[in-house]
């Protein structure tokens, strides 16, 4: 469940590209300056005589400009007040902002968070990339504390991922689909992207009136679709 966020502090962190040869560095040294500027916040600060202390759940949301700087949008759920200099101060890699936020502007911040495209090429090299995080608390469906497990319950075994670029995975995620059968769905990985195969068979479909709309096809006789399926998913992976 997502909170009430009405009048809670919504801070933004931008970088000064100046101080950077990359946006690529940039990123690497903002995200753990961050790290510091909550840790600092939790701490409590003195300034101009005053103690100011933000220590509340709080969520990041990462957006890169078109030439591929990036900045943050971090929400507390806290609604203290905190001077916008001392956030500048605390963050010295460039521009700050301190305001108020409203459930609309927030419902804003959600609406890209699973967007695949709009990232600089060169993020696609990392490992993995938390556009959106939130910590632990923020929602409210979310327990304090990790309930403990029933006695004589056996844990579940680790799957570790295997290991690949997030280009990789987003080339990955561009090639899947999900089959609906009933009331059971199913993922299938395509041998091109949805979006192609999805443009060729368009027309036909719209003709026949089995597009229903949001990508998606009514299928009569599945074998329509085995010439989409990768004979072998793993091939994807």
């Amino acid at each position: 469940m997502l909170p009430d966020v009405s009048k809670c502090l919504f801070l933004t962190f931008t970088v000064n590209p100046e101080l950077f040869d990359s946006p690529k560095s940039a990123f690497v040294a903002a995200r753990g300056k961050l790290r510091k500027v909550f840790y600092q916040l939790r701490k409590g600060v003195v300034w101009d005589g005053k103690f100011y202390q933000i220590n509340a759940p709080y969520c990041v949301k990462v957006e890169f400009h078109q030439n591929g700087w990036a900045h943050f949008h971090v929400v507390f759920l806290s609604r203290n007040y905190v001077p916008g200099e001392l956030i500048t101060h605390l963050w010295n890699l460039g521009r700050t902002d301190v305001r108020r936020i409203n459930d609309a502007k927030f419902h804003y911040l959600l609406k890209y968070v699973t967007k695949g495209g709009g990232l600089p090429d060169w993020v696609l090299g990392f490992d993995r990339l938390r556009v959106w995080q939130a910590t632990k608390g923020f929602y409210r469906a979310v327990p304090v504390a990790d309930e403990p497990a029933e006695e004589g319950s056996e844990k579940r075994p680790y799957r570790k991922r295997q290991g690949c670029s997030l280009g990789e995975r987003l080339e990955r995620w561009s090639r899947t689909a999900v089959l609906k059968t009933g009331e059971e769905f199913r993922q299938i990985i395509c041998y091109a992207p949805f979006a192609e195969l999805f443009a060729e068979l368009i027309f036909s479909v719209a003709t026949d009136r089995r597009y229903l709309g949001n990508g998606q096809i009514l299928i009569n006789d599945t074998q329509d679709i085995l010439p989409w399926i990768l004979p072998n998913p793993l091939a994807a992976q």
